[in-house]
């Protein structure tokens, strides 16, 4: 009797990991086939058409043009006629809720609202053990949700915010030193920069990384100057310092204009006006001969600082429903302290023309752009706002194949996966997203998520649904 209860156990435990048990004997799960599929690959711009995509233990095992395509009896298939599948996304800049509000813990279910939309990869921009625990818990497959790179906590020349500090307070070199050797070996993938480091504190920072062998990403401020960070070949965040590089060399202000937490300071956007469009070439030269990756987080600046969206307009937003109770009145009260005195509709004008213009000519130019939501800062939600992120690369003029490579290749180079994951090839992961629509066409089509593959693994429409309201019902309390 023993024996038979531990038969059935081991029965019931394999059925639910994938495989069927049978004493001296482990069949996996038979392999799956996508039937005539339209594949973009993004190795390079092209779309093939009518191919059969077979996924076997969570890799691509063959991509095949159906007619030539031969089938085993032990393969299962999906029609996928007239689809789209492209590489799973990666958000390159993200947070989660925990670092506001109460700093209640729901990352398993903001996890499961990047993956229905579309993310298999993201990066946390700013670090806590509990983030550690999660990519932990991602990676044993307690929970169901995008692979997790995480920076570290932010470091900071000071730290003005009330409740837990999620930075690292870094006044001298030495401290910087001594914060980067704690972060590396506490196992974060990067070091996060931000607000306030004063120039010998950066430079400790970056000397002290590349002696641990870790990557630098984040702000750049009005300490340190775009020059130093672009020597340094630190991965710039936000576009920080860019357009503070067309201003002319008498211009009033010290030169601060509207980069990193100046552009809540009026008399920085009085700076915009001055800016030269002319500059802009050097400019994108500069950071092309840098070699590094840019994350302009545009849709961040251009909804929250920039464009006066409506409050009933946010409020029909779809992912409105995914932010916390707790968090929600502290947002109004952030946008209404900006809004009911904001800077001049013609200042806000350029700024928005003038970015779209830096983000352009950083493309067309070859600089690798990565694209990052900043969510959930003010009103945005991870995984939807990513899409929001990719239609402001398109209006900007990015064509809608160099939009897709900010969220596929492009992130996976930088992250040292590619050889994993950002394309679609035999012997890669099979993380991907099968749409509905050809977001060649039209770049908004990404949204037109009918099926996520993570690892392997199938969430059709409706299991994304439900996991889009299993994880509204614990987050809107």
């Amino acid at each position: 009797m023993k024996y038979i209860n531990s038969i059935l156990f081991l029965l019931v435990l394999s059925i639910c990991c994938g495989f069927y048990f049978i004493p001296g004997k482990v069949h996996k799960k038979p392999a799956l086939a996508l039937i005539g599929v339209n594949v973009i690959p993004m190795n390079k711009e092209q779309v093939l058409k009518d191919q059969v995509v077979v996924i076997e233990n969570g890799k691509i095992r063959s991509i095949t043009d159906r007619l030539k395509s031969k089938l085993g009896k032990d393969v299962q298939t999906i029609d996928a006629s007239g689809k789209y599948l492209v590489p799973g996304f990666f958000d390159m800049h993200a947070h989660f809720f925990y670092e506001q509000g109460n700093n209640v813990n729901t990352c398993a279910e903001e996890l499961k609202v990047m993956l229905a939309n579309g993310l298999t990869t993201v990066r946390i921009e700013c670090g806590d053990s509990v983030y550690l625990d999660a990519r932990k818990k991602v990676e044993e497959n307690v929970w169901t949700g995008p692979k997790l790179f995480v920076a570290s906590p932010q470091f900071v020349g000071k730290w003005a915010w009330p409740g837990k500090v999620f930075a690292e307070i870094c006044t001298t070199p030495k401290e910087a030193e001594v914060a980067v050797r704690k972060c590396k070996k506490q196992g974060y993938d990067e070091i996060k920069i931000t607000f306030m480091v004063k120039r010998d504190v950066y430079d400790a920072i970056i000397k002290t990384a590349k002696e641990e062998n870790i990557k630098v990403t984040g702000h750049v401020g009005p300490l340190v100057k775009l020059p130093a960070a672009l020597q340094a070949k630190q991965q710039i965040e936000h576009m920080d310092e860019f357009i503070d590089m067309l201003l002319p060399d008498t211009s009033y202000n010290h030169g601060e204009c509207v980069s990193d937490m100046n552009i809540w300071r009026k008399n920085a956007w009085a700076t915009v006006p001055f800016l030269d469009e002319n500059k802009i070439p050097a400019l994108v030269k500069s950071v092309k001969e840098a070699g590094i990756c840019v994350t302009p987080t545009n849709y961040f600046f251009f909804s929250s600082f920039a464009d006066s969206i409506p409050k009933e307009e946010y409020m029909k937003r779809t992912d409105y429903g995914y932010i916390p109770s707790v968090i929600i009145k502290d947002r109004w009260e952030i946008r209404e302290h900006y809004w009911k005195n904001p800077p001049l509709a013609d200042k806000r004008k350029k700024y928005i023309d003038i970015r779209k213009k830096i983000t352009y000519a950083l493309w067309k130019a070859g600089v690798p752009l990565m694209a990052g939501s900043d969510s959930p800062e003010w009103f945005l939600v991870q995984g939807f706002s990513i899409h929001d992120e990719l239609e402001v690369f398109t209006k900007a003029g990015v064509s809608n194949y160099g939009a897709l490579e900010t969220v596929t290749k492009n992130p996976a180079t930088y992250a040292g996966v590619i050889k994993n994951k950002g394309t679609i090839e035999a012997g890669k992961d099979a993380d991907l997203i099968l749409l509905d629509k050809n977001p060649l066409e039209n770049i908004s089509n990404t949204r037109s998520i009918n099926t996520m593959i993570l690892g392997g693994e199938l969430y059709d429409r409706k299991s994304l649904d439900k996991m889009l309201g299993d994880a509204k019902k614990v987050l809107s309390k």
